[in-house]
């Protein structure tokens, strides 16, 4: 299996890429799956079509699919998410709402990571093309697994014990639900899964990361900083995609001074 993730600053064309790339990928006969990571969807829009959180198959060979994380945590996390509810709504006022709760920061990050492990357990497909939030949101969804994983081994085991200790005094004391056993197993089986997520990312064989960019010196600057930390995280940067150029047969008096401007970058 091959796992390709596009990503770039925002409004640089990484969707229109994914879409494109993903259209060739089925055209040679491979089977394939573009997937949208980016909370403000527009994969569906690429093609025309209105997409959900299931694959949808749109062509021989081509399936889409948008994330949408409230659904996923209804369906994959319901014991974690009614805990996260329950201590939320412990102390919390009473007009929050339940996805409100459960959707704290990095979920989006967390879900999306899980969900490409299950596809390649699967091995449902032969590729998975990823359209990524804009840099910033990919950065940090492709450091989750680092960050949890010292969190594990460091940190986890030592709290999981204590909590066994001082749940039955602490929880009449502190009025706010402590995790159970099960809450903590699946906690326990959601580190392990980001662990293997992260060896699938790193493995240059597997996953490959291709930055996007326009020819404007911002988003080339962002660019630069981005490929610096893919590799010091030890990520397989294998293109930089140039969209927007304009071409030399281009001759409209309209885009000539476009055309100046990218001759100087």
């Amino acid at each position: 299996m091959r796992i390709i993730l596009y990503t770039g600053k925002g409004g640089v064309g990484k969707t229109s890429i994914s879409a494109a790339t993903a259209l060739q990928s089925a055209k040679q006969g491979l089977k394939t799956l573009v997937m949208s990571t980016d909370p403000a969807h527009s994969l569906g829009d690429s093609f025309g079509i209105k997409l959900s959180s299931e694959p949808l198959e749109i062509r021989e060979n081509l399936w889409a699919q948008e994330i949408n994380t409230i659904y996923e945590m209804e369906k994959g996390w319901g014991k974690l998410q009614k805990y996260i509810t329950l201590l939320f709504t412990s102390k919390a006022a009473d007009d929050i709402t339940t996805e409100e709760l459960t959707m704290f920061p990095g979920m989006e990050d967390l879900i999306s990571l899980l969900r490409v492990l299950d596809y390649y357990k699967q091995n449902t497909y032969d590729v998975i093309i990823i359209d990524c939030a804009p840099t910033g949101e990919t950065l940090a969804m492709l450091s989750f697994p680092d960050m949890l994983s010292w969190w594990m081994e460091k940190l986890f085991p030592i709290k999981r014990k204590v909590l066994k200790v001082v749940r039955p005094v602490a929880q009449p004391l502190l009025g706010v639900p402590l995790p159970t056993d099960d809450i903590m197993d699946e906690l326990t089986n959601t580190l392990e899964q980001l662990g293997e997520m992260r060896d699938i990312l790193s493995n240059r064989e597997i996953t490959s990361i291709r930055i996007v960019v326009n020819p404007e010196k911002m988003v080339i600057k962002e660019a630069q900083r981005s490929f610096t930390y893919l590799n010091l995280y030890d990520y397989n940067v294998d293109a930089i995609m140039i969209n927007r150029v304009i071409p030399n047969t281009v001759t409209d008096p309209y885009f000539q001074a476009w055309k100046d401007t990218q001759k100087k970058i």
